[in-house]
């Protein structure tokens, strides 16, 4: 009777692959990487082969010491870091002195929006459903407080109709939440002002609701960044008439 589940020999085949793997490994990159390979299996040490091309600073990280405390925090692995930067310059260069932050948790973002609030005069005000003592701590830490608002509250039953100038969204990542967080705010973002929504690769739903939000929408234009999970800035299209 044959057996019902995986086919006979897959086991055999897996090893084999893994086998395969680890000796391509010892050829290119000695024993360390051949062990790595063993341990990890082709798919994972393949990923993990990957990180190190795309993401250099893993294995050889910048002097801290030379760096500015703006530029540290941008230098600091985690799941935005290569944002950072983009966030800061759009902001600082765009003069987007009206900023709403979607989502705060450990305050990376919100440190980097609120340096460029400090160039040009401007304010950040934060909303997370939760306490976020972490991200209280950072903005102490850079002596950014004057420049900052954090209101605990669910951001769909916020009190808010100001005009926004950078509107960043990094919350729940479900669609329902995240069409009606843009229906909510996108009508208050002002003409020059831009849209950025982070983890727009790692959680497709994200994009799928910006893809439906603004569908057939000729007064948009949105840039995607795949790295670092994604992120989406989006923009008023400039009328040609």
């Amino acid at each position: 009777m044959a057996r019902r589940g995986r086919p006979e020999g897959a086991p055999g085949m897996a090893l084999i692959a893994r086998l395969q793997e680890t000796a391509r490994a010892a050829r290119t990159h000695g024993f360390g990487a051949a062990l790595a390979a063993l341990v990890l299996g082709p798919t994972q040490y393949r990923a993990f082969e990957m990180a190190r091309v795309v993401e250099p600073m893993l294995e050889a990280p910048p002097d801290r010491s030379v760096l500015s405390p703006l530029e540290r925090g941008f230098a600091t692995c985690s799941d935005i870091y290569a944002h950072l930067p983009t966030l800061y310059r759009i902001t600082r260069d765009r003069n987007l002195r009206r900023v709403l932050e979607l989502g705060t948790r450990t305050g990376e973002s919100t440190v980097a929006l609120l340096s460029a609030a400090r160039e040009i005069g401007g304010h950040v005000t934060s909303v997370d459903l939760e306490p976020c003592p972490d991200a209280e701590a950072r903005v102490r830490g850079a002596g950014l407080e004057a420049f900052w608002t954090f209101l605990r509250a669910d951001d769909l039953a916020l009190d808010w109709e100001e005009p926004i100038d950078h509107l960043f969204i990094d919350t729940s990542h479900e669609y329902d939440h995240t069409v009606q967080e843009l229906r909510r705010f996108e009508p208050l973002v002002s003409p020059a002002g831009v849209i950025t929504m982070h983890d727009t690769t790692s959680r497709p739903e994200v994009w799928r609701a910006i893809e439906d939000h603004f569908r057939g929408r000729r007064d948009a234009r949105i840039f995607r960044y795949y790295h670092n999970n994604g992120l989406a800035l989006i923009e008023r299209a400039k009328s040609k008439d």
